[in-house]
């Protein structure tokens, strides 16, 4: 299977964005529990956070490919009913793969040291 274009994973990246009202932080990568069974390490409601949040796992370069680890944790986008829109799981602290199993695309964050900073401004020392 080749990885999805880049057009067509911003596209939906916008998509998603610009419905989620809440963003939660979840132990594990792809291969671990169910979502809703796992442990949350953190959730952002605040609007300036939140955009900041995208700004942090949305910017950056595509790989056309992914990596072979399952991730480390997982990011989830929820709807304004709390409802599941969403999900990028973080590979080090430099890679997110949005929807890994759909886009087989990771994306090589542009500023990852600020998602580390925002991540422990959220109480989230490591994924």
């Amino acid at each position: 299977m080749t990885a999805t274009g880049e057009g067509a994973i911003r596209a939906w990246l916008d998509d998603v964005w610009g419905r989620a009202e809440a963003a939660a932080l979840l132990a594990g990568g792809d291969t671990a529990e169910p979502l809703a069974r796992r442990e949350v390490l953190a959730e952002v409601y605040d609007p300036a956070a939140l955009a900041a949040l995208r700004r942090l796992t949305t910017e950056g370069v595509f790989a056309s490919d992914i990596c072979r680890c399952p991730g480390g944790a997982t990011l989830v986008l929820l709807d304004v009913d709390g409802e599941f829109i969403a999900r990028g799981s973080l590979h080090g602290p430099d890679t997110i793969a949005w929807e890994r199993a759909r886009f087989r695309n990771n994306l090589d964050l542009a500023d990852p040291d600020g998602l580390r900073r925002r991540l422990e401004r959220i109480g989230v020392r490591s994924v």
